[in-house]
């Protein structure tokens, strides 16, 4: 996205769904497992957006717990 908030999207028409599932997976395969661990994580809050949820990132999981000596 620029600057002034407006993005350039590149649309490809294929003439079968064979064709568009070939180009889709070499798209994902010229990108780094971090490219595409980032892209999916980005999915996953517009997903949480367009559903109404709360965004909120906890991070990892942390148990915490306490032995005490009696």
């Amino acid at each position: 996205m620029s600057a002034d908030g407006s993005r350039t999207v590149t649309v490809r028409r294929f003439a079968s769904m064979a064709d568009a599932d070939r180009e889709d997976l070499a798209y994902w395969r010229t990108l780094t497992p971090a490219e595409r661990i980032l892209l999916t994580w980005q999915i996953s809050r517009e997903q949480a957006t367009l559903a109404g949820q709360p965004l909120h990132e906890p991070g990892l999981c942390r148990s915490v717990a306490r032995v005490r000596r009696r």
